[in-house]
């Protein structure tokens, strides 16, 4: 009697062991220090914007129009929100909000579509990837643009999409490639010479850097499925976390490295519709984080706990250069 009690204890524990040992994590680590979670969903049969907090509570809309909003992402002081839209009509632009969705300002207006915006460190300068069109999902001739925080300065780094900015601002990780092989590279912030971090044959996008500079998650294609795999920026040590046949994708780090959101679909064509994840860093524990409704959900970004490098007046010289914009104001 007592090995079936002991072994029934142990089969529920392991049941229960997903989503006690992430919820453990977000009340004992860093879902104290208020971090949240910027994403995209067309739960209103168009694509808009929301913050949630990082248990998946406190779900609040910030854009409210027919364009489509997407590709949000935090400012490191967590006071504004970088993304795209199309609501001039025509081809998506980069724009920037206040964290509750007020002030937009557009900051980019070229021929070229637009996505993927990921801050510098210390909030002086935003990296994105344009391509040829204004078709996101064709994505022509791909590069990486790097400009300053209020449009200014705009240069192209190199060709490739999907920047993800390296926390000591030095470096950027991005995926180029071609004929169904992207891969993984990393380079210096100014241009030069670029590392090659990944060498499996699969597509491979979506690269997030860690919050300790060592690893980038990422997402590559694998057993016909997408998954998420974290590798150190020397390419060793490469390890998939997600193992089912579902599709995973679009990865994003909590603040100390501990947590990963990212996507998740049981079909590739979002049909039942995909939603927003949390596992442990080691892949090991997983928590869905999204309510219930029909919309799919894209792109979560954590938002950072604090500054990563810019010293304490940085929020002013940020935002002062926003300001400069305010005839644009939309």
């Amino acid at each position: 009697m007592r090995f079936k009690l002991a072994t029934r204890f142990l089969l529920f524990a392991g049941l229960c062991a997903p989503l006690t040992s992430v919820d453990v994590l977000l009340r004992e680590g860093f879902g104290a220090q208020n971090s949240r979670i910027v994403f995209s969903t067309t739960r209103h049969h168009r694509t808009e914007i929301y913050v949630m907090d990082s248990d998946g509570g406190n779900q609040e809309r910030l854009t409210d129009n027919r364009a489509y909003d997407k590709f949000p992402t935090w400012s490191p002081d967590r006071e504004n929100i970088a993304f795209v839209s199309d609501r001039d009509g025509g081809v998506p632009q980069i724009y920037v909000m206040d964290a509750h969705g007020k002030r937009a300002i557009k900051l980019t207006d070229t021929p070229e579509g637009k996505g993927d915006p990921d801050w510098s460190p210390d909030g002086e300068r935003i990296a994105f990837t344009s391509w040829d069109g204004q078709d996101w999902w064709k994505r022509e001739n791909p590069r990486i643009i790097v400009m300053d925080a209020d449009g200014n300065n705009a240069f192209k780094l190199t060709d490739g999409e999907h920047p993800s900015w390296s926390p000591g601002g030095r470096r950027i990780a991005y995926a180029s490639g071609y004929d169904w092989e992207d891969q993984i590279y990393v380079i210096g912030v100014n241009g030069g010479r670029r590392e090659r971090v990944t060498k499996s044959r699969a597509v491979k996008s979506m690269p997030a850097w860690s919050p300790d500079g060592k690893r980038i998650a990422y997402m590559a294609t694998d057993e016909g499925t997408f998954h998420i795999f974290v590798i150190g920026v020397d390419g060793k040590n490469r390890v998939k976390l997600t193992h089912n046949l579902e599709h995973h994708m679009d990865p994003t780090w909590s603040p100390d490295g501990r947590l990963i959101a990212y996507v998740w679909s049981p079909d590739i064509h979002v049909n039942p519709p995909a939603k927003i994840r949390l596992m442990t860093a080691d892949g090991k524990y997983i928590k869905q984080l999204s309510g219930e409704h029909n919309g799919n959900e894209y792109y979560p970004d954590f938002g950072p706990v604090s500054l990563a490098v810019s010293p304490a007046s940085n929020k002013a010289t940020t935002w002062g250069r926003l300001k400069k914009l305010a005839p644009n104001i939309r």
